[in-house]
């Protein structure tokens, strides 16, 4: 499949809905499922237009995916989440995206600077998107909280150095 990453924009908002109310999607993402429409809206207008907030979108232009990157605090340090409908599952598509992403970013800083990602440890798929785009995984295995349904979840740590001059 052919795709593309842009902002997003207000009239995403049904089809970035149904990949958001999906239960398995938001599930191996970790992700609440906001059921009250106003919340979904409010939530989805956060990121209209945001640069850390990127559309994955198929030839007619329909969301089917999306990459966010947060930044905690530091200037240097990011946070790295992502989301695909399952049907675009297996193809390499998530990889690809992320590689673009990370190219976006690195075009708009200034200093070399690091991304992490947490994953939970039975989601493979994901860690190999992050594997496939240089990330490392780290030692430690943390314990988080997933968004789904409040559980703990273990998790791995992977950590991207990226350096302006390579």
């Amino acid at each position: 499949m052919k795709f593309k990453l842009r902002y997003f924009l207000e009239d995403d908002f049904s089809n970035y809905q149904a990949l958001a109310n999906n239960r398995k999607i938001a599930k191996s993402a970790g992700m609440k499922i906001l059921t009250n429409a106003f919340e979904q809206w409010m939530a989805f207008k956060g990121m209209v237009g945001r640069q850390g907030f990127l559309a994955i979108v198929n030839e007619a232009d329909q969301v089917v995916g999306g990459i966010f990157i947060f930044q905690p605090a530091a200037e240097d340090i990011y946070e790295i989440g992502y989301l695909l409908g399952e049907e675009y599952w297996n193809q390499g598509i998530m990889s690809k995206a992320v590689h673009f992403a990370i190219k976006n970013l690195k075009n708009r800083n200034k200093r070399d600077f690091k991304v992490f990602a947490n994953v939970c440890i039975d989601n493979y798929a994901s860690q190999q998107v992050l594997k496939r785009n240089g990330f490392k995984r780290l030692e430690k295995i943390t314990t988080g909280i997933s968004g789904y349904d409040q559980s703990s979840q273990k998790e791995y740590r992977y950590e991207l150095n990226v350096k302006l001059l390579e």
